[in-house]
C-alpha cells in the first residue's frame, strides 16, 4: 500500500504544480492583454517561450494524475474509464505538443478540447457515486470544454456567444488544485507518506 500511497501523493503534488503553471500563464496572458495567445510577434520571444513552457508544464504534470485516476477507477467502469483515460492522455499530449511547437491550429485545438471533454465527463461520471462534489466539478469542466470545442469549430462566432465558454479556464485551474487535494488525501488514507531527506537510505 505504501508504494501506491507514494505514487498517489506525488501525482497529487504534480497536479498542484499543474494548477500553479495555469495560474502563472493566466496572469501573464492578462498582463500582456492576451499576447500569449498571439505569440512572439505580440509579446517578444522570451515571453512567448515562457508561455509555451508553462503550457507544456501544466499538461505533462497532469499525466501522473491521469494514470492514478485510471488505476483507482478502472475497476468501477472498465470500458468507460479506459476510453476516457485514453482520450485524456491524448488531449494532454496534443496540447503539450501544440504549446511546445507554437503549432496550435484550430483543428488541433478542437481535437484536444473534444478529447479532454470526453476524459473529464467519463472520469466525472465514475467519480460521482463516491465523491459528488469533485465528480460534479469534473463533469461541469467536461461540458464547458465540449462547448468550447463547438464554438472553436464554428469560428467566427459572436463574441458574446464565445464568452459562454469562458468558465472553462477558471474551472480548469480549480480542477487541477481539487485533483491535487483529492489525490493527496487519498494517499494519506492509503498509508503514511514518508518525508524524504538527503541522507535517507533507499
Amino acid at each position: 500500500m505504501r508504494k501506491n500511497a507514494d505514487g498517489t501523493f506525488f501525482a497529487g503534488l504534480a497536479a498542484f504544480l499543474a494548477g500553479t503553471a495555469w495560474v502563472f500563464w493566466a496572469v501573464l496572458n492578462a498582463q500582456t492583454h492576451g499576447g500569449l495567445d498571439i505569440g512572439a510577434t505580440a509579446v517578444g520571444e522570451r515571453m512567448s517561450r515562457t508561455g509555451s513552457l508553462l503550457m507544456v508544464a501544466w499538461n505533462i504534470l497532469l499525466i501522473p494524475a491521469a494514470l492514478v485516476l485510471y488505476s483507482r477507477l478502472v475497476h468501477l467502469h472498465p470500458y468507460r474509464v479506459r476510453l476516457a483515460t485514453t482520450c485524456g492522455l491524448a488531449s494532454l499530449l496534443f496540447w503539450a505538443y501544440g504549446g511546445a511547437t507554437h503549432g496550435i491550429t484550430p483543428a488541433l485545438e478542437v481535437s484536444y478540447l473534444v478529447l479532454s471533454a470526453a476524459w473529464w465527463c467519463g472520469i466525472g461520471l465514475a467519480l460521482w457515486p463516491s465523491n459528488k462534489v469533485f465528480g460534479a466539478l469534473t463533469i461541469a469542466l467536461g461540458v464547458f470544454a465540449f462547448w468550447d470545442a463547438v464554438l472553436t469549430a464554428l469560428e467566427p462566432v459572436p463574441f458574446a456567444l464565445y464568452l459562454t465558454a469562458a468558465p472553462k479556464l477558471p474551472l480548469s485551474i480549480l480542477w487541477d488544485f481539487a485533483l491535487g487535494y483529492f489525490l493527496m488525501r487519498k494517499a494519506l488514507e492509503d498509508g503514511p507518506v514518508p518525508i524524504f531527506t538527503p541522507f535517507q537510505s533507499v
